[in-house]
């Protein structure tokens, strides 16, 4: 009689506690999956980051003349070498050009060697802004679009080659050392899918894969002379009349990308931290090189 009372007065006690963790399992479990389930949909963001050109199209933009004849022959258009246009046995150069940088550089002669254009001209890093789409299937797997854009410019160093008036001439060594620039506009549309992992609870490990389209437009090319700016890139000279520059045009070519990186998120907002990899095609005028540019971006997603 005494042993049933126990039982029943201890059973009922000891069944509630073995249940309690049962259920408070389940309901993390069940949390859980609600809270990734509700990342979920489209969002978008906006990027902000640094893009790193592949020098190898820089030297377009050097001055040694990189293409024959008229780049635009309706308007007469030409992209000159530096000796095409200033130098004093220049086929295109005007004269007021050559006597002003004889009296710049007090000299009666000046000239350029074979070898006065560099090789070596690089892409100063340049930001890169832009927009980013994402779909997201849950908190891992998305697809996601972005268009990013950022304006380039080239910078090399070029020499010229001066006979000194008198021993009193500041420019007494014979070779001066002069700056040549390009400068371009690119725009970049990326579609890919992104594939997320774990890192805690509030962050992903992310590698996205995908296609890309490059867009990039020549806008100038000069050097600097006699404390001036020379366009190689401008109508023929007429006497009279006015040059007039080229108007740019847009090559697009085509390849494909990838980037890694680490996702924070905090509710349905998620900040990217991402270093991104493509190879696609840079087309200027009629050159094509496919090159692989680099970028490192933060992406804020609302």
């Amino acid at each position: 009689m005494l042993v049933a009372v126990s039982m029943r007065l201890f059973s009922q006690p000891l069944a509630q506690v073995s249940h309690q963790p049962i259920q408070s399992l389940t309901m993390r479990d069940d949390d859980e999956e609600l809270e990734e389930d509700s990342i979920h949909g489209l969002s978008f963001g906006i990027n902000l980051g640094s893009y790193f050109a592949n020098a190898r199209t820089a030297n377009v933009y050097n001055g040694s003349g990189p293409f024959e004849g008229f780049i635009n022959e309706a308007a007469m258009v030409r992209w000159y070498s530096i000796p095409e246009r200033i130098g004093m046995d220049g086929p295109f150069a005007l004269s007021n050009d050559v006597r002003e940088i004889q009296t710049f550089y007090n000299t009666q002669s000046y000239w350029f060697n074979a070898d006065f254009a560099p090789t070596n001209m690089r892409y100063n890093p340049a930001m890169y802004v832009g927009l980013n789409m994402k779909w997201n299937f849950n908190r891992y797997a998305a697809v996601i679009m972005n268009v990013n854009a950022t304006n380039l410019k080239a910078v090399g160093q070029f020499t010229m080659q001066i006979t000194p008036s008198s021993q009193n001439n500041q420019f007494n060594s014979g070779t001066q050392l002069l700056s040549v620039a390009g400068e371009e506009q690119r725009f970049n549309i990326n579609l890919g899918y992104r594939q997320g992992w774990m890192m805690g609870d509030m962050s992903n490990f992310f590698v996205q894969v995908g296609g890309s389209m490059l867009g990039t437009k020549w806008m100038e090319n000069y050097a600097i002379v006699a404390d001036r700016q020379f366009d190689l890139i401008t109508q023929s000279f007429v006497a009279g009349q006015t040059p007039m520059s080229a108007n740019p045009n847009t090559g697009i070519g085509f390849g494909a990308f990838i980037e890694t990186g680490v996702e924070f998120w905090i509710g349905k907002y998620s900040f990217d931290l991402g270093i991104g990899f493509s190879r696609e095609k840079v087309i200027i005028y009629t050159l094509e090189e496919s090159v692989t540019n680099k970028w490192i971006q933060a992406t804020f997603n609302i």
